[in-house]
């Protein structure tokens, strides 16, 4: 009797356990459908390779015939939908003391001039288009003569905060128009945090520079291109550049080769500013000559005539020379005076006085 019961139970219970099994299965499919909801006509319908390359195919379409009616941009050579391609120019003097870094949007500038003020420290005049997406730019700082000569040579806006006596007397006459925190603050702003004292904290934006130019029915840029040029041979390596303003302000270059760009670092530090990266297509040594103006140290540097430059792009360097010519844009060229070609793209301009050191 007590043998029979068992092999009852055995079987009563392996039924009981497949059946709560099934219902435990069960439930359990039906609760993962109701919350992930599974899209089953995927399988109904695989989709093929041949199907995959003509999405691709549309999305390249897409992102190019939304520039069928493009044009480079005056500034960098870019391609640009037709009314862009002559934004106003926008011109700005940022620091670059070491309470100053990192910048914020020096990488998004399309043209930089690098230039040594007194101290042995430089700094920079940044150039974008107008209408440029930027919610902060800076920290702005004082003008100098150097820096209203190529930003006049641009037509640009010239957004400062102060200046020298000398750059101040020279934007009277000027050709450009002037923005400066110290007379129109409301188009700046100042960062009160600790790691901005005074006076490396003014700042401004894209459309604080639109709501002024605005303001004045400013919309197009005046000033000659420069030459740009379609990719060409580009060199597998290349030395870096080296320039040594002082034992404090030392920039260094150095290629890549996947990318046909040069990358920056600043004092042994890859160069970067509150966004990313800091790169540049372009190289442009520009060798000048430079004076003490005062006791403060402010430098005159000779912007006029010609001198001696470098030139770097696509991995190669190739002795060239500046000219500028009255009221025309400096133009560089190569020693056979043929003028330089650029890649479109980012050009920074490193201005080297004679206290200046280039490998």
């Amino acid at each position: 009797m007590e043998d029979k019961n068992k092999r009852y139970f055995s079987k009563k219970g392996r039924a009981l356990i497949i059946a709560s099994l099934f219902v435990l299965s069960f439930s359990a499919l039906g609760l993962y459908y109701f919350i992930f909801v599974p899209d089953w006509s995927y399988f109904a319908q695989p989709i093929s390779k041949d199907q995959t390359i003509i999405n691709n195919d549309l999305e390249n379409i897409s992102a190019t015939s939304s520039c069928l009616n493009c044009r480079q941009r005056y500034l960098d050579g870019v391609m640009v939908p037709m009314e862009s391609a002559e934004a106003f120019p926008v011109a700005l003097v940022l620091d670059n003391d070491v309470l100053a870094r990192p910048q914020s949007g020096l990488s998004r500038a399309s043209l930089v001039y690098e230039a040594p003020v007194e101290g042995g420290m430089t700094r920079y005049l940044a150039i974008y288009p107008a209408d440029a997406d930027i919610s902060a730019i800076g920290p702005i700082r004082s003008a100098r003569p150097y820096f209203v000569t190529w930003a006049e040579e641009l037509k640009a806006l010239f957004i400062h905060c102060g200046g020298s006596q000398e750059a101040l007397n020279q934007l009277k006459s000027a050709s450009l128009y002037d923005l400066n925190e110290f007379y129109q603050a409301s188009y700046f702003w100042r960062d009160k945090s600790s790691s901005r004292p005074a006076p490396h904290n003014v700042f401004t934006s894209a459309d604080t520079w639109r709501l002024y130019l605005k303001e004045k029915g400013l919309n197009r840029a005046e000033a000659d291109a420069w030459l740009f040029k379609e990719s060409g041979e580009q060199a597998s390596s290349s030395p870096d550049i080296n320039i040594y303003f002082s034992s404090n302000f030392r920039a260094l270059w150095r290629y890549d080769s996947v990318a046909n760009e040069y990358s920056r670092f600043f004092n042994g530090l890859a160069g970067t500013d509150e966004e990313q990266p800091i790169t540049a297509k372009n190289i442009i040594i520009q060798q000048v000559k430079s004076r003490v103006l005062d006791k403060a140290g402010r430098l005159a540097i000779d912007t006029d005539g010609r001198g001696q430059a470098k030139i770097c792009l696509d991995g190669f360097c190739q002795d060239g020379y500046w000219q500028k010519k009255t009221d025309k844009r400096t133009r560089y060229y190569y020693n056979n005076e043929e003028e330089i070609k650029l890649n479109p793209g980012i050009t920074w301009i490193e201005v080297a006085d004679n206290n200046t050191r280039i490998d």
